[in-house]
């Protein structure tokens, strides 16, 4: 999630602004008339049903400003907002945007509202290409999404897995590409889940300042060249959101100081199963050394632990899987050679990384659910955490390899015996 520190003075003054959403005269009852297709449309899921509604007008302001001309470019953005009932979509181009249908108070961390989103803004303004954006808290491989009007649930990935993968039986082809704009959401769960029904994925490992990603450089890219393939956009989003987050008097931010601890990623979904393939293999092998050697297990985890930099508020342990597994290097042969296996083909899944210099070689990517204890495994330390349960969540990654029980073999050394490496 974003960090929850926001303003109580910031939010009274924008919502005046984002509570009264009828910006133009369309009203509800006028049908939308599909437009010729285009080169691309982006769809903008913007759930900001909870404490993250202040930052829509910053938002909406940037794409205005940015969607000078809709000749070859659709922006499309599905608005919910806490302080009123109500779910609103927006058209932008040309400087200027209009609301063209009116929705009752929707719940946006059910998946099934995303389907009719999408399946909306792709009929009535279709094009060859399409970038799904989805802006809320994260929760790394929990989800996304919270909707404070509808009970404060999240969007699991199952379920947005399911989603996309009607979206990509109805039209045939997946969307092209997915950026989740929202904490420690670059995950290798998360990836590995959505391999089937997005073709490329962006996310960050860490947490996403307020502002997002960089929305003003992304949409005046598409403005520029519109023919560039998804590929090309998806690996120029890193470099964008590097650039966007490293000064802060070159670019307008909601709060003007520099943001020294970011971190972006793109991905070629076609290759990620490869990749998890390579980590279900290495798991197996993986599994009976673990006991021997927790120490060094331990250490290999504290170090790549991105949590020390501040992700999700504090309380969620992802380290990065990489130099996770990089530190393990030497203490078994076949190890070793499952471990090269998996980040030869992790390497060829990624399209590009990037970080700030403070990270130094940290990240890598992607990060990976392991908690230092079984006490935190468990999420006895917060409520909230504890209806989310890891091995029972329905990652295929999870249910497809050894994961869950190389971490039960870390907490126990003997059933019912806690390792005295991880007290």
């Amino acid at each position: 999630m974003r960090s929850s520190l926001a303003k109580l003075a910031v939010m009274v003054l924008v919502v005046a602004f984002v509570a009264v959403p009828a910006f133009s005269s369309r009203t509800a009852s006028e049908p939308v008339t599909p437009v010729e297709e285009k080169d691309w449309t982006i769809l903008m899921y913007w759930d900001a049903d909870n404490s993250l509604e202040f930052c829509t007008e910053f938002a909406m302001t940037t794409w205005q400003s940015a969607m000078v001309s809709d000749e070859h470019v659709n922006l499309i953005a599905l608005v919910d907002l806490l302080s009123v009932n109500g779910t609103w979509i927006y058209s932008f181009g040309d400087g200027s945007y209009e609301m063209v249908a009116e929705w009752p108070e929707m719940n946006t961390s059910d998946a099934s509202v995303l389907k009719t989103f999408i399946m909306f803004g792709l009929d009535m303004y279709p094009a060859e290409k399409t970038l799904l954006v989805m802006q809320d808290h994260g929760y790394s491989w929990r989800g996304l999404c919270v909707d404070d009007t509808n009970g404060g649930g999240i969007m699991l990935i199952e379920d947005l897995r399911a989603a996309l993968d009607d979206v990509k039986v109805a039209r045939g082809v997946p969307i092209d590409i997915i950026a989740l704009d929202a904490c420690s959401m670059s995950t290798l769960e998360v990836a590995y889940e959505l391999r089937d029904v997005v073709s490329y994925f962006t996310a960050s490992q860490v947490v996403v300042p307020y502002d997002g990603l960089p929305y003003d450089m992304i949409i005046t890219s598409l403005m520029d060249d519109p023919t560039v393939s998804p590929e090309a956009l998806a690996t120029s989003m890193v470099d964008m959101y590097m650039e966007y987050y490293s000064s802060k008097t070159l670019y307008e931010h909601i709060y003007p100081y520099d943001q020294d601890f970011v971190a972006f990623s793109a991905f070629n979904e076609s290759k990620v199963g490869a990749a998890g393939e390579r980590f279900i293999e290495l798991t197996a092998v993986l599994e009976p050394l673990v006991v021997e050697y927790a120490a060094e297990i331990k250490a290999a985890r504290d170090a790549a632990n991105t949590g020390i930099w501040a992700n999700i508020g504090g309380w969620e342990y992802l380290a990065d899987v990489c130099t996770f597994f990089e530190g393990m290097k030497g203490l078994d042969p076949a190890l070793d050679t499952s471990i090269d296996a998996f980040l030869v083909a992790f390497d060829a899944s990624l399209l590009s990384e990037g970080h700030s210099e403070v990270l130094g070689d940290l990240p890598q990517g992607a990060v990976i659910h392991f908690p230092p204890c079984l006490a935190l495994y468990d999420s006895v330390s917060w409520w909230w955490a504890k209806q989310f349960v890891y091995n029972d969540i329905g990652l295929d990654l999870v249910d497809d390899s050894r994961w869950y029980q190389c971490l039960m073999e870390y907490y126990f050394s003997e059933p019912g015996e806690q390792s005295r490496p991880n007290k």
